[in-house]
């Protein structure tokens, strides 16, 4: 998670917690806008609404310690310091109260300041209420993304989450799973990517999100291995990309995790779960991958062919190659024909789904070097 742009002072007692904050314009604290409810509005300016007004469903959400507000199970969500609203978190919904709080008090303009992840929410929170922000410099990007989802849903994007694996005190937790993310390939624009506590739930442990913008409302995916997918990603997809995002398997771990019973005494034990292995990639690497699966299918091509065009399925041809060798010493043709075609199907399935190609080694290299079109390297491959 990134460090803060603010810092509290020593003297207060959440010093060494990051300070997020959202406050009135100066303009409209010299205006009086925010510190006198009583006062009269410039020219031209509606009244000014209370200074301290705390909308009802903001109340509820939170428990209020005079001025500090706490969720539920006693985690910090933000404190009011009346033109000034602070808060150690990067939570979607306590960004969102701290905007709707300043909309209810009239801040028609607003200063943020703090970790770019909570500036680039609060911005995109206010406007849709129609605040203006400064201390954050959106891109044309999340200015269409925002101008969109308002156009399509009114105020703020239906949020759908996919998580995988284990959370109970330990990495995720099988919630929600989208029907198009199993088997299939989740589409849509990169939205945001990075570390943060698992949901943003100050309690939770580190992991990582992908938020994607499909044709169903935003998706936001949570999984420690979606770190490695980006880093190895071929194509290194960035905000505003089309992308492709799809778990290719499943590997069993065991976590720590913690149960609380009746008497509020908590024990730990192991849990044997899953984390998925996921690939993320720009949406024309799926594609080109769709039309060399599509070749290796069709036993019309010529391997030799196949090779020139997609130079990345060398190694798979070798394995076609090595399964028709294999299958020679069966006695009965139709099973020698249906053991390659077999082969050749799951080769064919894995290159669809974007799984890693396999590597030739340097000896069936240079074997293949007079069938290799001169000057052309084979296209990067993952190993």
């Amino acid at each position: 998670m990134p460090e803060p742009e603010t810092v509290r002072n020593a003297a207060s007692p959440e010093s060494s917690r990051a300070e997020n904050s959202v406050r009135p314009s100066k303009k409209l604290r010299k205006e009086g806008i925010a510190q006198d409810a009583a006062a009269q509005p410039p020219p031209g300016r509606s009244a000014a609404k209370p200074a301290h007004s705390v909308p009802e469903e903001v109340q509820r959400r939170f428990v209020q310690i005079k001025n500090r507000y706490y969720f539920p199970d006693g985690a910090r969500a933000f404190t009011d310091r009346g033109t000034r609203l602070t808060t150690g978190s990067e939570n979607t919904e306590v960004i969102r109260s701290l905007v709707r709080i300043a909309e209810a008090r009239g801040w028609s303009e607003i200063t943020v300041r703090g970790t770019e992840r909570f500036r680039k929410e609060a911005w995109a929170a206010a406007q849709r209420v129609g605040i203006d922000v400064r201390g954050y410099r959106p891109t044309d990007f999340e200015r269409t993304r925002v101008v969109r989802a308002m156009g399509r849903q009114g105020p703020g994007p239906v949020q759908d989450s996919i998580t995988d694996g284990a959370r109970p005190a330990a990495p995720e937790r099988p919630e929600t799973r989208a029907r198009d993310n199993r088997d299939g390939l989740l589409t849509g624009k990169l939205v945001d990517h990075g570390r943060a506590t698992y949901h943003n739930d100050p309690h939770a442990p580190m992991s990582y999100f992908v938020k994607l913008e499909t044709s169903r409302g935003d998706r936001t995916v949570w999984g420690v291995d979606l770190e490695r997918a980006f880093k190895e990603a071929l194509t290194k997809p960035e905000a505003g990309d089309e992308v492709g995002l799809r778990s290719v398997r499943q590997d069993p771990v065991k976590v720590r995790t913690q149960d609380r019973d009746e008497a509020g005494e908590i024990t730990e034990h192991d849990l044997e779960t899953h984390r998925n292995r996921w690939i993320i990639e720009k949406r024309s690497f799926f594609e080109e991958r769709a039309a060399a699966a599509r070749t290796v299918r069709d036993t019309s091509v010529d391997p030799k062919k196949a090779v020139k065009q997609h130079p990345e399925l060398a190694g798979i041809y070798l394995q076609v190659r090595a399964a028709e060798l294999a299958a020679k010493q069966m006695r009965d043709p139709q099973d020698r024909e249906l053991f390659v075609a077999k082969v050749r199907a799951a080769l064919a399935d894995g290159i669809a789904r974007g799984e890693p190609l396999p590597a030739v080694r340097l000896r069936e290299r240079a074997t293949q070097r007079t069938s290799r079109t001169p000057g052309r390297e084979p296209a990067p491959v993952r190993s």
